[in-house]
């Protein structure tokens, strides 16, 4: 079998994760870098794991010698690069959120149907052990009917985040919500797929310097009428009485913190940050190499963002929007 050749995009925080995650992939390997914004950050990747360096990002994706793309640049970049890619049929994994509007996801999933060229986003947290084995739970249907389900995640982040272009709306589009809430939200759907509405707080009280919030909070109604929460905030690192995954129904309960508990019984302990880039970049090669669907597609990524959108809509105007979702 062919071993796919990676280039990488950017070399944030998380480039590394992704660097390590691949180099426990047996079918694919990242062997190039570039970064628009930091060359001298871009070498010392470079030289430290054994990659070419790429001047430009054109020259990477008209490269021959790189197969896919994995994007961990700008919130703003992804469009454009998504787009040359798809133009040089290379297939892309790509970091959260995608894309800052639903008509760029809509211009992506066009594209992908026109090339059949793939665009994955990079959920990384449903690639958790934990969370495909309570997904398992819930569909087995021995929790009965499930009444509640919470997915809170409160932490801090360092100094080069919060005055970075995270700290700017246009850049990120939005605050805490928007960027490490992504988790929150897409694993909500995962384990509890779409709501029909939403209603949503936001508030700024520690990282002050930030346009958006560090803090946000939405509460979400099911068709069935079961109800759910979703909390991310960037204030504090104290939360572990109320972070992870809870879901109580009428025949039992689960939760994913440190492990995945039923009932109060651990049974699937995969809940590594870092593990969940080896499973995710296994995940990228299976579907290039031979099509097997990803946990979380484009579609579950546009979702993601249009519960976002409605909860910061329903945060500034304090109304209760419904959520239709789209196909």
């Amino acid at each position: 079998m062919k071993k796919l050749r990676l280039g990488l995009v950017g070399t944030g925080f998380i480039a590394p994760f992704h660097l390590r995650g691949f180099a426990a992939n047996p079918h694919a390997a990242i062997t190039g870098v570039c970064a628009l914004s930091d060359p001298a950050r871009r070498d010392r990747l470079a030289a430290e794991f054994g990659l070419r360096a790429f001047a430009t990002y054109e020259q990477m994706v008209a490269d021959p010698e790189i197969d896919a793309l994995v994007l961990g640049s700008r919130n703003t970049e992804h469009l454009a690069q998504i787009l040359r890619a798809q133009e040089a049929r290379k297939p892309v994994l790509v970091e959260k959120p995608v894309v800052l509007s639903l008509a760029d996801y809509d211009t992506i999933r066009a594209s992908v149907a026109r090339t059949g060229v793939p665009v994955m986003p990079a959920h990384n947290f449903v690639y958790r052990g934990a969370v495909q084995a309570a997904r398992a739970v819930v569909a087995s249907g021995a929790l009965g009917r499930i009444v509640f389900g919470s997915f809170a995640s409160n932490h801090t982040i360092s100094p080069e985040h919060a005055q970075g272009w995270r700290a700017k709306l246009a850049l990120g589009g939005g605050g805490a919500l928007m960027d490490s809430g992504h988790h929150q939200v897409y694993q909500s759907l995962f384990l509890r797929g779409c709501p029909v509405s939403l209603h949503a707080y936001k508030s700024r009280l520690v990282l002050t310097g930030m346009e958006g919030e560090d803090v946000g909070h939405v509460q979400l109604r099911y068709a069935d009428g079961s109800l759910g929460s979703i909390l991310q905030t960037w204030t504090n690192n104290r939360g572990g009485a109320v972070d992870g995954i809870r879901l109580v129904g009428t025949e039992g309960s689960l939760e994913v913190t440190d492990a995945l508990y039923v009932n109060g019984e651990r049974r699937d302990a995969d809940t590594d940050y870092s593990n969940s880039f080896v499973n995710q970049a296994r995940a990228f090669s299976a579907l290039i190499l031979e099509g097997t669907p990803p946990a979380s597609d484009l579609c579950d990524a546009r979702h993601t963002l249009q519960l976002i959108q409605l909860a910061y809509q329903s945060a500034d105007t304090g109304t209760v929007p419904d959520f239709v979702a789209a196909q």
